[in-house]
């Protein structure tokens, strides 16, 4: 048999995550929280209309501001908040050996910098325009003195 592919790795690896939260195959672990608990259901119905109307009220705000609150009975992993962006600009960290500094077009108003350890595995000329995925609602990190504002999601197909 030959090597799997990304995509297929990434299948197995939702199949192990949903079979570990005993959650049935492409069920909303959120919508299986509450049919665990249906006297909260109500409760939730609520909430949800109350965070309606006040998206509503705040929708002339600008974007980037705090994240949106999330409700602490999910699971951290759909807790993370994943973006497409394109790199528009990389260039290599002044200071580190392993890391590439990155200005990523997230549809934001402003490109995020992240920082990210793929200097072994792509050149800088194979970095600009590539799109990606990023991870953007994390605390912003200094790497080696660079403020990384997210961070860069990346596969591998082994042989």
């Amino acid at each position: 048999m030959g090597a799997k592919s990304a995509l297929e790795q990434l299948e197995d690896l939702i199949a192990d995550l949903e079979a570990k939260l005993n959650l049935a195959p492409g069920a909303d672990p959120v919508v299986a929280a509450d049919n665990k608990k249906p006297q909260q259901q109500q409760q939730k119905q609520q909430k949800k209309k109350d965070k309606k109307q006040n998206a509503k009220q705040n929708a002339g705000k600008a974007k980037g501001g705090a994240a949106a609150p999330v409700d602490p009975n999910l699971p951290d992993i759909c807790k993370l908040e994943f973006k497409v962006g394109v790199i528009t600009k990389a260039w290599v960290h002044p200071d580190a050996d392993k890391l590439y500094c990155e200005e990523i077009d997230c549809g934001e108003e402003t490109p995020r910098q992240i920082a990210s350890g793929l200097r072994a595995h792509y050149s800088l000329e194979e970095m600009q325009g590539q799109r990606l995925l990023v991870v953007s609602n994390l605390k912003a990190k200094n790497l080696v003195g660079f403020k990384s504002f997210g961070m860069v999601l990346c596969a591998a197909e082994t042989n």
